[in-house]
């Protein structure tokens, strides 16, 4: 790709009337290589001889500028030290997570050892972590949102890999000097465009080659498994989520779940809705949509073990519908599972799982991971 080209790309992600100073710094350069995700939107890495450069998009806004974060072996080339980019300077021996998909993504590429601080432990289920916050290897920074700013500080992380929202709650970490690392995974609408922020994650620690060979993988999996599961000549009627202050939260169209249960084989009603995140529906419009789906996914978080009766807890309306007469609820305690932790990393699992369910004759002698049928 020529400087040209990749001017033109950055420049495409920033509004018309701003004149982006990263995109002056290189202008006159040209990578020597680029990673273009092919799942995710989210970011890009260029290479220039020795120094890499991270893209991250600014997932609100199309045309807004986004984020450069310049990263490299030696000092900062003085050609590019500007108060708009940030450097990263490896090895990175410690470093801060704000959510526990990072764990996952770090216990991926074998540089866990370097974390040095997290926010939220109980919602990290990794036992080497656990371990070591009991040890004192690891901090404890308190909540992800209101961060206690001195223990940060007295962890000195190189960055902060924090996960954007579109209310930035992060202004006291920027004022405190601390390097963002925005990860926006959980933004993406399809399970291999969430795992492939592995390779983007991987490039702070200089772990492409490593991150890029797990993800081929799991990639290679996922879409074996789906090409088995849309195979079939009958594909299940899904039904999913439950309702919530009143409120049932459908995934739309061009959402995660979505593309999961497209991927496992299933047939989804609101697979034409326009979307990619929630539709809020009212109880009786779901059940007249749904009321005779053949399977019902259900994700909850529950303590202890999750049965039809802490269902009907949450709802008695629930036993009208066919898939709770029948028997035909799978059910992931995210509590325990891993759903939104280790399943980041996971995809192929996740969609092995359902497809197991929804199509048992394809794969026999396989144990599930996340899912169960609901019990009694």
């Amino acid at each position: 790709m020529s400087g040209l080209l990749t001017l033109m790309f950055l420049s495409s992600c920033q509004s018309p009337n701003t004149e982006d100073p990263v995109l002056k710094l290189f202008a006159d350069f040209q990578p020597d290589s680029v990673f273009q995700p092919t799942y995710a939107k989210g970011f890009s890495i260029y290479y220039y001889d020795s120094l890499k450069l991270i893209y991250i998009a600014d997932p609100w806004d199309e045309t807004a500028p986004g984020k450069y974060i310049l990263a490299g072996s030696g000092p900062c080339p003085k050609q590019f030290k500007s108060p708009d980019l940030d450097y990263l300077r490896y090895p990175v021996k410690n470093w801060s997570a704000f959510s526990s998909t990072q764990i996952e993504f770090a216990n991926k590429i074998g540089v866990l050892n370097t974390l040095g601080s997290v926010a939220e432990p109980q919602y990290i289920s990794n036992q080497y972590v656990h371990e070591r916050l009991r040890k004192g290897k690891i901090k404890n920074i308190g909540m992800a949102y209101s961060p206690d700013i001195e223990v940060l500080l007295s962890s000195s992380p190189q960055f902060v890999f924090v996960a954007p929202f579109k209310d930035n709650k992060y202004t006291p970490l920027l004022d405190a000097g601390f390097l963002l690392i925005y990860d926006s995974s959980y933004l993406e609408s399809s399970p291999l465009g969430r795992a492939e922020w592995l390779i983007f994650f991987s490039a702070f620690f200089d772990k492409e080659k490593v991150a890029i060979r797990e993800f081929k993988n799991i990639e290679r999996q996922y879409n074996s498994i789906a090409v088995k599961a849309n195979a079939v000549n009958f594909k299940p009627d899904i039904l999913t989520g439950h309702i919530y202050n009143d409120v049932w939260y459908m995934p739309a169209g061009d959402s995660y779940m979505a593309q999961l249960f497209e991927d496992a084989g299933a047939d989804y009603r609101y697979k034409n809705r326009a979307g990619t995140g929630s539709i809020g529906l009212d109880f009786e419009t779901v059940f007249n949509d749904f009321h005779s789906s053949d399977i019902w996914v259900l994700i909850v978080n529950h303590q202890g073990t999750f049965n039809k009766s802490d269902l009907l807890q949450m709802d008695e309306r629930y036993a009208g519908f066919e898939a709770f007469k029948k028997d035909r609820i799978l059910v992931s305690n995210s509590n325990y599972s891993g759903f939104f932790e280790k399943g980041i990393v996971e995809p192929d699992v996740i969609l092995k799982d359902l497809a197991f369910y929804l199509h048992p004759n394809l794969f026999p002698d396989y144990e599930p991971v996340y899912f169960q049928w609901l019990k009694e």
